[in-house]
């Protein structure tokens, strides 16, 4: 019993030590995308409670018609209502629905929004993280005790993923995501009944935190098969049916969301045309509409004398002239959306060679930035958080590091990129040999080749589908660190019942 309890204490602790960077922060990390995961959970919550929380505000006009006007408090909580207030369905009708914010993710961030300052919710993405990490040495056979302690310690000293935990972004999800794979893909032993029950339940909410995370996963699921035809070996077939049963709880999911928008709406739910606007930015789908306009028959055909323009103003820009989708009318922004397969296809016969090389190019660039700005606002950062964000809230963040530019972000991105390269080197020497006593059992040879895959697709989706940001590879570059560090456990924490390594 006094055992049981001193890890509990134990575990209690290694989540507040996740949290540093909040702490330093005195709260948490903001995106200006947190308000829009909050304003689309309580639009849903709202429905069913008619209760609304400080992040959002009532349309005047369509709460006096319903007989229950909005509450003088939730209108003063903005600075800008007509920016930041929940509209009403027929105000968002007008211009369609759009996806691509998770309401499972938002559903953590209203918990937390409404109990305790969010700080419920940055502890639910340290457990996420203790979770995984217990799971992984569960599935490796290193001691769970005191290794989980170390390993916890030494990630929060050696990696960004603490930041990830205090950031009210699904972000740290796709680090998770990829872990899970990795050691499922890894894992050629039987594991117990509740760990895969575990290793399904923290996959499948990653997976519906974000759709990148969905992507990254069947991704690594269909090259693990096509790896499995080539060796002709399916040991790991409980990983593989795992994760794809993950894989389909989660899409199903997600389209029973869908579903009950469209239901609700009276219209089906749009997508951002992502993939139209990183060609237009790139080049090659510029260069193709220009050849091949008005008879290619594409909507982006009536913009083609503004190209080129960067992604952000394709989907984004209000201006006349360098704006496409935010300025559309419901019909045009369904029929970009529509069309962008389409028109993917159409560039790649039409200029294969340009295709790749924009998609390298971004997906390069996208693998070698992993920097902390996220976690230090800009100006434009602060300007949209200042005019959009409840009074309460703002206060609060206007005290932290972040928003007063003393959160050393610069200092610490040095220090990560020398610790994640750091980490590779003594991970390619360990998988070489080459370190006495450091050689790495197979199943975390599998686990390191994943994450690096998982870490590579990462970039690939993430540049090919959206603007270069720091923040989405600095997201899973803590696995590095942490591979690392499990080649070190394994010698340090040996199983009492198996043979010490040599040099060990």
């Amino acid at each position: 019993m006094k055992e049981t309890w001193l890890r509990g204490l134990v575990l209690l602790a290694l989540m507040a030590l996740l949290l540093w960077p909040a702490v330093w922060n005195r709260g948490p990390f903001y995106f200006p995308d947190t308000r829009t995961y909050m304003r689309s959970e309580d639009a849903a919550i709202s429905k069913f409670t008619h209760r609304r929380t400080a992040w959002t505000a009532e349309d005047g006009d369509s709460a006096s018609a319903a007989g229950s006007p909005a509450p003088q408090a939730a209108q003063q909580s903005l600075h800008n209502i007509g920016e930041a207030r929940t509209r009403s369905l027929e105000a968002i009708k007008k211009k369609g629905i759009v996806l691509g914010r998770s309401l499972f993710y938002g559903l953590a961030l209203y918990a937390g929004a409404v109990t305790s300052g969010f700080w419920l919710t940055m502890i639910f993405q340290s457990a996420a993280v203790l979770l995984g990490l217990y799971l992984t040495l569960r599935a490796l056979a290193i001691p769970v005790w005191p290794t989980l302690a170390w390993l916890c310690l030494g990630l929060c000293l050696l990696s960004d993923v603490s930041f990830f935990t205090s950031y009210l972004m699904p972000d740290l999800f796709a680090g998770i995501a990829i872990l899970s794979c990795a050691i499922l893909l890894s894992i050629r032993r039987r594991l117990t009944r509740t760990e895969y029950a575990l290793w399904f339940l923290l996959l499948t909410f990653s997976l519906l935190c974000h759709d990148t995370c969905l992507l990254i996963s069947v991704s690594l699921l269909s090259l693990a098969i096509a790896v499995n035809l080539v060796r002709r070996s399916w040991m790991n077939y409980r990983g593989l049916i795992l994760i794809l049963v993950a894989a389909i709880t989660a899409f199903a999911a997600q389209s029973l969301v869908t579903y009950g928008i469209a239901r609700a709406a009276g219209q089906q739910p749009l997508r951002f045309p992502l993939i139209e606007a990183r060609l237009v930015a790139d080049g090659p789908g510029t260069d193709f509409l220009r050849a091949t306009c008005p008879q290619s028959h594409f909507m982006l055909c009536e913009y083609v004398n503004e190209f080129p323009m960067s992604s952000y103003e394709f989907l984004f820009g209000t201006e006349p002239g360098k704006s496409v989708y935010e300025v559309a009318s419901y019909d045009r922004r369904r029929a970009l959306s529509e069309e962008q397969f389409r028109f993917m296809f159409a560039v790649l016969r039409y200029d294969p060679a340009g295709f790749f090389r924009a998609g390298l190019h971004n997906a390069g660039a996208q693998f070698l930035d992993f920097t902390l700005s996220s976690f230090r606002y800009d100006a434009v950062e602060k300007d949209t958080l200042d005019r959009t964000f409840p009074i309460q809230v703002l206060a609060q963040m206007r005290m932290g590091a972040a928003y007063r530019g003393t959160m050393p972000t610069a200092t610490l991105t040095v220090l990560f990129y020398l610790i994640v390269i750091g980490s590779a080197i003594y991970l390619v020497l360990a998988l070489s040999g080459r370190m006495p006593g450091r050689r790495m059992i197979n199943p975390l040879k599998g686990t390191f080749f994943w994450v690096v895959a998982g870490i590579l697709l990462n970039a690939g989706i993430c540049g090919g589908i959206s603007a270069i940001e720091s923040r989405y590879q600095a997201r899973v570059v803590w696995m590095i660190p942490l591979d690392a560090l499990l080649v070190e456990a394994q010698v340090r924490f040996p199983r009492q019942d198996s043979p010490q390594l040599p040099g060990s």
